[in-house]
């Protein structure tokens, strides 16, 4: 350290009260230090009161969950949630302290944001991308910070279609980061435009649908460089792959349009990509939206479950191991009828007709009695929250209060278990 004679002597030299730059900064080891964890936290420890009925009893909330390697320690999931928080798709410091509190605080499993294949995949120009080789870095910071907490993570793996190049809620951006002119989905015209806030989608060629679906591919590499635990495909929610499986939005007339097996066929092809271009001993998520919720509204053919069904065999056999079943985000007709557990009859169905496909049921789950409701009556294999954890990050350690469940801590909060020591 310099003596205070050198800080005062006037000298041009830098002063020690500079602000410092963190431009070409020096890396040091010590940087990369971690406290162990015995425990993954939120796993089950036992019961927090042992007098309790049941107690000996473990929630099925709080039981691991395996599919090929990938284990998790309880089987509350985050759901992915558009941060908007991204410049050129690069994930930053905010994605780092956002994730990593929810594996600081016992989720599970958690999944990263949708972030896009191709530049123009994005649905604002503040969403993450995994189209460039350059991206992964930070994101395989994130991984290693998840790890070291014992938590898993993923990240889905996305094309926004004709919702793209929209404008995020919040952080505005210039006209010169947009791409009006090139959003694409299966079928294009005035008539596709999602509604006044979004631009007139293009018709995809036969030689782009190809390099989206390489795009897929190339993501999913880069997802296993970064070291990722699953990817999730987004199939849901208005995005290209719902694009093309719904009537609503394909009017295609060559291989990727009219009967069920075409309009699927482009899903197909991405799972296909993605599944060569991932480990095999990984396991790979598909979220769908079972509905376009348009039954009461529109004359024609539309989304529905029974097409949803049909097409949960066919991403079963061709190598998805789990299935996060929402609804809607294809038409601005939706009639969304939301309420506590709301799209979970769309879980339940799936699950009892698909055997051998893993469930995620989201949709307003608020607490542990809900969540592990849903497990007992095998509606669903895994519950996500999304919003939940945005409220309280430590959503998974309520639910385990919730169900009389002493869970772990992660070391550095453990004392938070109590008011007192």
């Amino acid at each position: 350290m310099p003596s205070l004679k050198d800080t005062t002597s006037g000298a041009s030299e830098s002063s020690i009260y500079e602000p410092l730059t963190t431009k070409s900064r020096p890396i040091y080891p010590q940087e990369e230090y971690y406290i162990d964890q015995p425990h993954a936290p939120g796993a089950y420890l036992g019961p927090t009161d042992a007098s309790l009925p049941d107690s000996d009893k473990v929630p099925l909330l709080f039981q691991p969950f395996t599919v090929k390697d990938l284990t998790i320690a309880n089987r509350v999931v985050v759901a992915p949630m558009c941060m908007y928080s991204s410049k050129d798709g690069f994930f930053t410091n905010f994605h780092l302290a956002s994730i990593g509190s929810f594996a600081i605080n016992g989720a599970g499993l958690i999944i990263q944001e949708a972030t896009a294949v191709q530049a123009n995949g994005r649905i604002t120009p503040g969403c993450t991308g995994l189209w460039d080789d350059a991206q992964v870095y930070k994101l395989k910071e994130i991984v290693d910070f998840v790890h070291v907490q014992g938590s898993k993570v993923g990240i889905q793996l996305a094309h926004a279609g004709r919702k793209a190049s929209a404008e995020a809620p919040y952080n505005s951006r210039p006209e010169s980061e947009f791409w009006r002119d090139n959003v694409v989905a299966p079928s294009g015209g005035p008539h596709l435009r999602w509604d006044r806030h979004h631009v007139v989608p293009r018709e995809l060629s036969l030689e782009e649908i190809q390099e989206v679906i390489d795009a897929f591919g190339a993501a999913a590499a880069r997802a296993a460089r970064a070291g990722m635990d699953t990817v999730e495909i987004h199939g849901a929610h208005g995005y290209l792959i719902h694009n093309f499986l719904s009537p609503l939005t394909n009017h295609r007339t060559d291989k990727y349009g009219g009967s069920l097996e075409n309009r699927a066929r482009f899903l197909l092809e991405v799972v296909a990509s993605v599944r060569a271009n991932f480990p095999a001993e990984k396991p790979i998520f598909l979220r769908v939206s079972a509905s376009d919720l348009v039954e009461d509204v529109v004359d024609g053919p539309s989304w529905e479950i029974e097409q949803t069904i049909q097409i949960a065999q066919w991403v079963r056999d061709a190598g998805v191991d789990v299935l996060h079943v929402s609804s809607g985000g294809n038409t601005a007709l939706q009639q969304i009828k939301a309420g506590l557990g709301y799209q979970v009859p769309f879980a339940e169905r799936i699950k009892k007709a698909v055997p051998g496909l893993h469930i995620i049921a989201v949709g307003i789950i608020l607490d542990g009695k809900q969540a592990e409701e849903v497990l007992e009556n095998e509606k669903a294999d895994l519950v996500a929250a999304g919003r939940g954890f945005l409220r309280h990050p430590n959503f998974a350690l309520n639910a385990a209060r919730d169900l009389n469940v002493k869970a772990a801590f992660s070391q550095q909060y453990s004392r938070g278990r109590t008011i007192h020591s």
